[in-house]
Parts: structure tokens; sequence; C-alpha cells
């Protein structure tokens, strides 16, 4: 087989071109700890790397919805614990009326009874930097509406928000609400707070405001047999939705612990992926530099001719 004179030339530069190559990459990949730049060098990594990446996205913003959440929730706790001494003290005034007290007293439980209703209002249009707490899906339009008598005190209180709570993604195909609607006054979906299907709070404070202004033995009579039966319903419903938050706080801390450790595994597997072994590396890199080498001294050795050589 006839070897022609310029075929050694040409080999000898394709094969220092792919080992400058391999040594270009070795030096950047010791240099940046990268074992790739661009996707050409390694798809199926970088594909690989993508998914992780859209992967540790969606956690990210699975804690995200987390966080809000559980700032929601400890904001609606504190409202409820406000409604609670509400509750509390009406009742506690209810259990004390009898026919034994007199006018000034049953003028000054009434107007207890009266203040106690604005307040349980306004922590029923309790409003955080997302929107109204307890008006549903409709959390831009307050709770609640009031009309007053003529003497500026509340006579109805009507909802303006949806019986449907808002829910979000936690995890993947994991959805939770903690939005308590103000009223729902049917059986299905969430329980109202302040209007249930056993009665209204409010309807109730109203009740037992106008009974202490009437302040007859029939008057005491309905306080004692309806109003505090239909309050102790209320206080029912406010323990019931105290315990749902606690038990709502524990799922969040739990999704929260178990999304953490999927961001931490992700990012581990694409820093397996991407991330170059240093000690690897520069042994490559030594290899590929003695090659470089070896082939540029044995191709000045075979390359040393001159026309003495064709004599």
């Amino acid at each position: 087989m006839r070897v022609t004179s310029s075929s050694f030339p040409k080999t000898l530069k394709y094969q220092l071109d792919t080992l400058a190559t391999k040594q270009a990459r070795l030096q950047a990949q010791a240099a940046t700890g990268q074992r790739f730049k661009t996707p050409s060098e390694d798809p199926r990594a970088t594909r690989k790397v993508l998914e992780l990446q859209q992967e540790a996205k969606r956690l990210g913003q699975y804690n995200e919805n987390i966080d809000t959440y559980s700032e929601t929730l400890n904001s609606i706790y504190s409202a409820i614990q406000s409604l609670k001494k509400v509750s509390d003290r009406s009742s506690e005034i209810a259990v004390m009326v009898d026919n034994m007290k007199s006018k000034d007293q049953m003028a000054a439980y009434r107007q207890e009874i009266n203040q106690l209703l604005e307040q349980a209002v306004q922590v029923a249009n309790t409003k955080d930097q997302y929107g109204y707490l307890f008006s549903g899906t409709k959390s831009d339009t307050a709770a609640y509406s009031v009309e007053r008598n003529e003497a500026g005190d509340i006579s109805a209180v009507e909802y303006k928000g949806s019986t449907k709570s808002p829910a979000v993604e936690i995890a993947p195909i994991t959805t939770i609400t903690v939005h308590i609607p103000g009223s729902n006054r049917t059986t299905q979906g969430t329980t109202g707070l302040f209007e249930t299907v056993d009665g209204s709070i409010f309807e109730n404070l109203i009740a037992l405001r106008d009974g202490l202004d009437g302040g007859s033995r029939e008057d005491v009579k309905n306080i004692r047999d309806n109003i505090v039966p239909n309050l102790m319903l209320d206080e029912s419903a406010i323990i019931h939705h105290i315990s749902r938050i606690g038990a709502l706080e524990a799922r969040l801390e739990t999704a929260k612990t178990m999304g953490n450790r999927r961001i931490d595994a992700t990012e581990e597997f694409i820093s397996k992926e991407v991330d170059a072994d240093l000690a690897q590396t520069l042994v490559k890199l030594n290899e590929v530099q003695a090659a470089y080498l070896a082939a540029l001294k044995s191709g000045a050795t075979i390359m040393n001719q001159s026309l003495l050589d064709y004599v």
C-alpha cells in the first residue's frame, strides 16, 4: 500500500487538534468545576438537568404556596382568637341575666353586647395583604355588610362573600385550603365560622342585645332557654375551627419539610450531572497533556526531513 508524503502531516494535525480540544475542555472543567458548558457536549445530561431544574422550580413554588398559606393561617387564627373572646363574654353575660338584675345593670349589659356585636363584625371583615380572610373565593369583597337602625345600632348583617374556599397545591396532586367562609349554612364544604347550619352568631348577639333592652320576664326566659344554647353552638363552631387550624398547621409543616428534602435531593442529582470530579479531571488533563507533548515530539522527529533524503 502506497502512503503519500502528505498523509502523515494531515493525520498528525488531526490528532493534535483532537488532543488540543480535549485539553481545552478538561482545563475548562478544572477551572469552572462543571462537566460541560453547552448542550452539545452532553445532550443526555443536558436533558436530564433541564428536567431536574423544572422539578426544583415546581418544588420551590410549592414551598412558596406553603409559606403564603402559613401566613394566612396565622392571620385567621388571630382573628378567631378575637372572636372567641367575643363569644366567651357574650355567653357569660347571657348566663348572668336573671329577673333580679336592675334596669341599670341590664342597660350596661346591653351596651356591652352591642359593642361585642360591633367587634364581631369587625373581626368578620378582617383583611390581610392577600384579601378579606372570611369572604371565601371573593377575597376582594368585604365579607359582611350591615344595616343600622335609627339609633345607629346594627339591626341586620348580610354575607357578601362566597361559601367556597380557594385551594392551592402544596405538593404534586395535593391541594389544601386554609380559608374559612364566614357563612355556610349548608352541610356541604367548609363549615362557616360566623354562620352555620345551626345559626348565626350575629343574629344571636342581636337577639341577646334586644332581649336585654326589653328586660321583661319573657325576655329573660327567652335568653336562658334559647339564646344561651345558641351561643354555645356558636362557641362549638369556633372551637371546631381552632382545632382545624392546628391540624392544618401540622400538615403544612410536614409538607414543607418533605418539600425541602426533595429540593435538596434534586439539587444533589443536578450536581452529579453537572459538576466535574476535580481529581478525575486533573488526572485526565495530565494524560492528555502528556499525549499532546508526545505527539508533538514524535511528529517533529518523523517529519525532520531535508532534500538529502530524496537524493
